[in-house]
């Protein structure tokens, strides 16, 4: 792969906020934002309708990524 074609991908990445739950065990993505801190400034609002619905916040993520899937079931481990 050349160098344009690669910075061409990288550009076409964008910020992303994951919120992963518990309850259900999820991980929701929501964007594309130009910028991080226009994820940042939006983060507080996706949590709290995460909250509203029930859902426990176990962690947050702003990334810059292109995920295939905007919610992922996550399956818990068993011993």
């Amino acid at each position: 792969m050349n160098k344009e074609l690669q910075e061409f991908e990288l550009h076409k990445f964008g910020w992303w906020i994951g919120i992963l739950t518990d309850n259900p065990s999820y991980k929701y993505y929501f964007g594309d934002f130009e910028t991080y801190w226009e994820a940042r400034w939006a983060v507080n609002g996706y949590i709290q309708d995460l909250e509203e619905e029930g859902a426990k916040i176990l962690d947050v993520e702003i990334e810059k990524c292109q995920p295939k899937h905007l919610t992922i079931d996550i399956m818990p481990f068993s011993a």
